[in-house]
């Protein structure tokens, strides 16, 4: 006769039960896929708090480390502490900037030759890397690598120019090219392609006259045509090589195409793919074989964002669904070696470098992947998105660009996540 109510009883003790341990157990999932990043000090060389990392990373030969704002100060540390780490324990010797292809590369042959990085870079670097006293210590490190029998060789593959060496020095050593490579092509329409590349470089606002650009297209086809057939040729000196002047030029003419307001739909897409094919040109035939680290934006080293979802009438949302960043290209090429980690943080501020006004970062929604690593307390943290199961793997509110709210499977866009509870602005 009680029977039934007491087999009910137990039933109802055995779904709590099934309840409470899934829940847990979704929980331990979560937190078992993080790991602790015990310090984002660059002097901090007791590395075994990046042993987790170093397995994430495995036999990859490219390694993208994004940011969100290009003003997070705690990111510039906390990137040069990995890639002292990948340097030191994992053999990569090149990093590769978000900055004008040329423009770094000059910067570094003046370093070779006697100069100081922490100078060079001042004009011809993106500003907010040249500028900012967290960077200090990378360029330190890099000086010194240099003059040891371990360099870490530093590059650039910014499709845009826009930097003092390429608009005071680019067509001088262009022409010093030229003038062993195929003299007969320093002509009249030579002058008038230097004249309006030049002015382009200055400003988004400039248009040549219809009679000068098509002269400029006409010389940019014969230059593409006479360098091309040379692309992948062997490279022993940069400034000497003919593909190394093809992709000037190819990015010339990506500028020129973007500044003038000739692109057919989003932008910055045209910019990403010709930022790839000048990241894969100095990995399969400027370094060929070598580990290369990329310095760059969020957006820019993310897989993909068509997939993302923007709170509705957020303009962002036509952007990021038409983007195809420069990780998508990358990672079409290079496949699993090719490894890219999205930089965040849940408190903070940063300095925004379109107007170098401070902003604090906005407290993150509830359930977002920032306010759950900030209710675990650690400080930094790198999660692993290609073997973090569960809860990982679905759909979550991340803050990724800009520190806004918007919605994705993050898996597809990032291989991993690195975490900085309180980000601080760049000291500049």
């Amino acid at each position: 006769m009680h029977t039934q109510p007491f087999m009910k009883l137990l039933y109802l003790l055995f779904i709590i039960s099934c309840f409470a341990h899934c829940k847990t157990g979704s929980k331990q999932s979560t937190e078992n896929s993080i790991a602790v990043i015990r310090s984002i000090d660059p002097a901090d060389d007791n590395y075994q708090d990046l042993a987790p990392f170093q397995k994430a990373i495995g036999d990859a030969r490219v390694v993208l480390l994004g940011e969100q704002t290009h003003g997070e100060g705690g990111t510039f540390l906390a990137r040069t502490r990995l890639i002292r780490f990948l340097h030191e324990k994992m053999d990569f010797d090149i990093l590769a900037f978000e900055s004008g292809f040329y423009d770094v590369t000059r910067i570094w042959e003046n370093t070779k030759n006697g100069g100081q990085l922490e100078n060079e870079v001042k004009g011809s670097l993106f500003y907010m890397y040249a500028t900012s006293k967290q960077m200090k210590p990378l360029f330190a490190y890099l000086q010194t690598a240099l003059h040891s029998n371990d360099p870490v060789t530093v590059t650039g593959f910014e499709s845009q120019h826009s930097g003092a060496n390429a608009k005071n020095k680019m067509f001088e050593d262009f022409e010093g090219f030229l003038k062993n490579f195929n003299a007969s092509s320093i002509d009249s329409s030579w002058t008038n392609f230097k004249q309006v590349a030049v002015a382009t470089f200055s400003s988004r606002a400039y248009r040549p006259s219809e009679k000068d650009k098509q002269t400029f297209f006409e010389k940019l086809a014969a230059l593409k045509q006479l360098l091309g057939k040379h692309e992948k040729d062997p490279v022993t000196d940069l400034l000497q090589s003919p593909g190394f002047w093809y992709r000037v030029v190819a990015s010339i003419e990506s500028q020129a195409f973007r500044y003038w307001e000739m692109v057919q739909g989003n932008e910055v897409s045209y910019r990403d793919k010709q930022m790839a094919e000048n990241l894969i040109w100095l990995a399969e035939h400027a370094y060929p074989g070598k580990k290369i680290i990329v310095w760059a934006h969020n957006i820019h080293v993310a897989k993909q964002t068509a997939s993302l979802v923007f709170a509705p009438g957020n303009q962002a949302q036509q952007f990021f669904s038409t983007l195809t960043p420069m990780g998508t290209t990358v990672e079409k090429h290079f496949g699993s070696n090719m490894y890219t980690i999205g930089f965040t943080s849940s408190e903070g501020s940063y300095q925004d470098f379109n107007n170098d006004q401070f902003i604090n970062i906005p407290a993150p929604p509830a359930g977002s992947i920032e306010d759950r690593l900030s209710r675990t307390g650690y400080n930094n943290a790198f999660i692993n998105l290609r073997t973090g199961n569960g809860w990982w793997q679905q759909n979550q509110t991340g803050m990724l660009y800009d520190f806004m709210p918007v919605t994705g499977k993050w898996s597809t866009v990032y291989d991993g996540l690195f975490f900085i509870r309180k980000n601080f602005p760049v000291d500049r």
